[in-house]
């Protein structure tokens, strides 16, 4: 009986050890959490972009996921144009917290008074001296002319003729070799009335330049640009694997890198693919597992109609709202994470025949479109231009017929419209 006594002692010792060390350990674990509850939750630093030059509007939609931006008050500008933004009470480069107030100074344009001509009288005297310093007419200078250009296709020359159009100039004058350029632009897109689609914009001072901006053109490849920035916002997993099935094949030679069915890649991968080499597989891949919704909340949110549906994944577009989607990738470029590998992608493209070869001392940021049909082919480049010190996009379409796309009125209107921007910043 006094062993069974000691034994019970024993286990009623224990259980008393093993109760205190549990409540100690509960206390400890609570008196932790307390303190964790204290420390500073570590937020994500965001740094204030610079935001003169652009847009009011454009700026207050791209950014509204980080900042609100409010007009402070308007003022006169000789350097940007009516509705550009001049000053901003968050200094660029600055830390902010999400959600912030920036007011921003919008821009009024010129001065009337001060852009207002002086008024001359008109005398025999005078009129012969404008006469005498006239730009001359349209010229066709020998380096822009289109040798063996094949029959144009479905020319049509309306009664009000297509002009080469201005926008964000005021009243600056063309003279000289600006003239000859310009003029050489629209030697090279006159001739195909409506078969032609052109747009020029420096988004630094919010010039632009356009030819038939609203005529639509079949886009082909563009769109992949496109919708890669439509999923590049963050909330896709880059590292997310899909299958290359038989059913995801554009056609039974189309084979992502080459590789054989069954293999699997990655969302960035598909997007390399995409981008560097047009691969038609790679991006019926991305349209199926990814989806339609990014890509269709991106179009609606830049104001545009384009919709993708299991029916319609190749779009119909026009310069302007090609330019549209551009001016947006020229912003996600410099300002998102994934603008890395966005522009990593569009300037090293495999098929760079057109803008990027006619200017190789600027870096191109390109992507081209090309659709051959029975009897002709609608062929399309756009580009984010970046030399030195400053950028601007080019968008341009061109139908014709013919077997071989010619390529050569992209490499003539890139080497005129460089020289340009040049000559107009």
């Amino acid at each position: 009986m006094s062993r069974i006594g000691i034994t019970q002692e024993k286990i009623i010792s224990i259980l008393i050890i093993v109760v205190s060390l549990l409540l100690m350990g509960g206390i400890g674990f609570t008196m932790i959490m307390e303190n964790k509850k204290d420390e500073p939750v570590n937020e994500e630093i965001l740094i204030m972009p610079d935001l003169e030059g652009y847009s009011f509007e454009e700026a207050k939609d791209y950014y509204k996921e980080l900042f609100e931006i409010s007009e402070a008050g308007q003022d006169y500008s000789e350097e940007y144009p009516a509705g550009a933004i001049l000053l901003q009470s968050i200094e660029a480069g600055k830390e902010y917290e999400k959600g912030a107030y920036v007011e921003v100074t919008v821009s009024l344009g010129d001065k009337q008074s001060e852009t207002e001509a002086p008024v001359t009288e008109i005398t025999e005297e005078t009129v012969k001296e404008e006469e005498s310093t006239a730009p001359e007419e349209a010229i066709d200078p020998a380096d822009i002319v289109i040798d063996n250009s094949p029959a144009d296709l479905e020319t049509y020359i309306p009664e009000d003729e297509v002009e080469l159009d201005m926008l964000g100039f005021g009243t600056v004058a063309l003279e000289g070799r600006a003239s000859e350029i310009y003029n050489g632009i629209y030697n090279i897109l006159r001739p195909k009335g409506v078969d032609a689609g052109f747009m020029y914009y420096d988004p630094r001072t919010g010039r632009s330049m356009e030819y038939n901006a609203d005529e639509r053109f079949s886009a082909g490849s563009i769109i992949k640009a496109i919708y890669a920035r439509s999923i590049l916002d963050g909330s896709v997993d880059m590292d997310t694997e899909y299958e290359m099935t038989e059913e995801m094949l554009n056609s039974p030679y189309e084979l992502v890198n080459g590789q054989p069915v069954g293999t699997v890649f990655t969302v960035r991968e598909l997007i390399e693919a995409a981008l560097i080499k047009s691969d038609n597989t790679a991006y019926k891949m991305l349209y199926n597992y990814v989806g339609y919704d990014k890509f269709n909340g991106y179009a609606e949110s830049l104001g545009l109609s384009q919709r993708m549906t299991d029916d319609n994944y190749w779009f119909r577009l026009t310069a302007r709202e090609t330019m549209i989607y551009f001016k947006e990738i020229y912003n996600f470029i410099s300002q998102h994470p994934n603008g890395v590998l966005m522009k990593k992608c569009m300037t090293n493209t495999e098929y760079r025949d057109m803008f990027a070869a006619a200017l190789p001392d600027k870096t191109v940021a390109e992507k081209y479109g090309y659709l051959p049909q029975e009897d002709f082919y609608t062929l399309g480049d756009c580009a984010i231009i970046s030399g030195e010190d400053d950028d601007y996009i080019l968008v341009m379409y061109w139908r014709n017929t013919g077997s071989t796309a010619d390529t050569s009125p992209f490499r003539q209107i890139a080497v005129l419209t460089d020289e340009f921007h040049e000559i107009m910043k």
